[in-house]
């Protein structure tokens, strides 16, 4: 067994799930990552994602290509949007490259929390800034 490489922090604000990561993940800190979600996914009615991006640094290759099976699973099980906020434009151009193309209803990154927060509300899952819940992790894992 690998030691999990990556940090972050899940929790469920109505049908919203809302994950926050940090750091270099490999496969098995995604696999760890991926069990959780699953485990906490509001599955029984139609729900949203919202996961700040904003202090990961990379994955493998191999951990970002479990990413699309991450999102098939989820949209399989009534998920109706994912919102991404990742500042960095070359780690974003990576990550879409890696994770597969789904449509931009789906799928949309964001530079800021604000903006996903936006469209996420304006997709009928209602969130704040002010209710997002991982503040403590974001300055925690905030690269030197």
């Amino acid at each position: 067994m690998h030691k999990i490489h990556g940090e972050w922090e899940i929790s469920v604000i109505r049908q919203i799930i809302v994950r926050s990561t940090a750091g270099v993940f490999n496969e098995e800190g995604t696999l760890a990552a991926f069990k959780e979600f699953q485990e906490k996914a509001p599955i029984t009615a139609p729900w949203a994602g919202l996961t700040n991006a904003e202090n990961w640094e990379m994955s493998s290759a191999g951990s970002l290509q479990r990413i699309s099976a991450m999102r098939d699973w989820a949209f399989a099980h009534q998920c109706q949007a994912l919102a991404i906020v990742m500042p960095n434009k070359l780690k974003k151009k990576i990550y879409q490259t890696q994770t597969g193309e789904f449509g931009e209803d789906k799928v949309a990154y964001f530079f800021e929390l604000a903006q996903a927060c936006e469209w996420l509300t304006g997709k009928g899952f209602a969130i704040s800034v002010d209710e997002y819940p991982h503040q403590d992790f974001i300055a925690r894992t905030k690269p030197a």
